[in-house]
């Protein structure tokens, strides 16, 4: 029998990564209060950064949860009908507003359950503020009528969570175990090189039916980069005949397939889109990162899963920075700000999530250390062209800046795509670097040692990681 598969893509995409976090309603993230909570539970100062270092990006509108509707007061049903809403302004209103907000807190436990309401009513608005990793506002897209959408207690009970443990944030720990998927290089159009892209939804459509089809849910899936294929700085020559504004339009197209198609992905499953160099382009730019922020939100973001802290980068900037030195330079602040919060939480284990590898066989690997190449796909013709494995490994100046905040913080494991094979390999400090085979074209490097080939086949497919209190397993399933 199959499970009853909740598809409707409302989580999903610019509504779910943004100020630097994911948004979801069984993933909830700790409040600002709760984080200080923490923070005096471990005896630890506050990391530096505060909602105040996002630049603007923090929500404009207050949001409530009612135990049958996640509900915006600037966007409830009856503003959006235009019925007069004067009334709202009476105080009998203002007390019922004050009332489901203090509701949804202790159900939360965020705050005291002792407080009276005018207690709660006289707390400074920074006491209200939402942490950077908040996830109790939702989005105006998310409003609906009652009955048409589920509640987030009902998703997450759904999910398989005790409904006491759900009320509390993902900083906690409330499962002994939780799994996540990662899948790479969707990269549709890659076959054909992009002049058809329906073999890779095709594929797309395979991983998602494998995972919908996992129980309990997953937590989350990240797609670690290369969504898609076509991006202009590859293919606006005189080789392809295409111009640049041909590749944009091009990249719309499979941006919108590729989100058409990954909205079937059950509800319950929060989703991470990462941006690769086929997203963003080898030298990436604000302009082209704004593109990839436009269709899918934050390029680099974090979130708490089940007392685990999750790490997700734009690391095609530590590729080549050149393009972006001033948003590499704001991101790599941030990754240290990110990783100092998650072990001052006294995260159980952090996890980094990034499309190239931060290296393939060893940390300290130069280019002239990498010898070996994967040759050109047969889909592409007779060549006897290769990749150089070079091509794939984040030079090692910019690779340090990463593993050095790495080994300081205390990182497990790294995952990644952009090799189109699986991969693991390990740092002397004892992180994991883990790179998972595409759901597009295969590749099979002469350089892998043979110990590694034998480890993992190479395929199509997902890889499962079931994490428990310290440690973590995977496995690769070809789909």
């Amino acid at each position: 029998s199959r499970n009853i598969i909740h598809s409707s893509g409302k989580y999903r995409y610019t509504i779910s990564q943004r100020n630097r976090t994911l948004f979801h309603p069984c993933l909830p993230q700790p409040t600002a209060e709760e984080e200080r909570v923490s923070l005096l539970r471990y005896n630890r100062q506050p990391a530096a950064s505060t909602r105040s270092n996002l630049k603007g990006e923090s929500d404009t509108c207050d949001y409530t949860m009612s135990s049958d509707l996640i509900v915006c007061e600037e966007c409830r049903p009856d503003t959006i009908s235009g019925e007069d809403n004067s009334k709202t302004n009476n105080q009998s209103d203002a007390n019922a507003q004050l009332r489901a907000r203090l509701s949804a807190a202790l159900e939360s436990r965020i705050i005291n359950p002792h407080m009276n309401l005018d207690d709660y009513n006289s707390r400074d608005d920074e006491e209200h503020a939402d942490s950077p990793t908040s996830t109790l506002n939702f989005p105006h897209e998310m409003t609906r009528p009652v009955g048409m959408m589920p509640t987030a207690k009902t998703i997450i009970e759904s999910q398989g969570y005790p409904s006491g443990k759900a009320q509390r944030s993902e900083m906690h720990k409330h499962s002994a175990s939780h799994t996540f998927v990662v899948c790479a290089d969707s990269q549709i159009g890659m076959t054909s090189q992009n002049k058809e892209w329906e073999t890779e939804l095709e594929y797309c459509r395979d991983a998602i039916h494998a995972i919908n089809e996992i129980s309990p849910k997953p937590a989350f899936v990240s797609v670690c980069g290369d969504l898609v294929d076509m991006e202009y700085t590859f293919f606006a020559n005189e080789e392809t005949g295409l111009t640049k504004k041909e590749c944009d339009e091009i990249q719309n197209k499979q941006n919108s397939d590729f989100k058409r198609v990954w909205s079937t992905l059950d509800d319950r499953i929060p989703l991470v889109c990462i941006c690769g160099n086929h997203d963003v382009g080898n030298r990436p730019t604000r302009k082209s990162i704004d593109r990839f922020k436009n269709a899918f939100g934050d390029d680099y973001l974090a979130f708490w899963s089940n007392g685990s802290y999750n790490i997700v980068l734009n690391n095609v900037l530590f590729s080549e920075p050149s393009g972006a030195i001033d948003l590499f330079k704001d991101q790599v602040s941030w990754l240290e700000e990110r990783l100092e919060y998650a072990n001052s939480h006294n995260a159980n284990q952090i996890f980094v999530f990034a499309h190239h590898p931060w290296f393939l066989y060893n940390e300290d690997e130069t280019g002239e250390d990498l010898t070996g190449g994967s040759a050109f796909p047969l889909e592409w013709g007779s060549s006897d062209k290769m990749f150089p494995d070079s091509y794939f490994s984040i030079r090692k100046e910019y690779r340090d800046i990463a593993l050095s905040l790495f080994k300081k913080y205390n990182v497990s494991a790294a995952f990644s795509g952009h090799f189109h094979q699986n991969l693991v390999s390990k740092t002397t400090f004892g992180m994991d670097m883990i790179i998972t085979a595409p759901l597009s074209l295969v590749f099979e490097s002469t350089g892998k040692p043979r110990s590694q080939i034998e480890m993992e086949k190479n395929a199509r497919g997902i890889r499962i990681v079931e994490v428990t209190d310290g440690s973590f397993s995977h496995h690769f399933e070809a789909t």
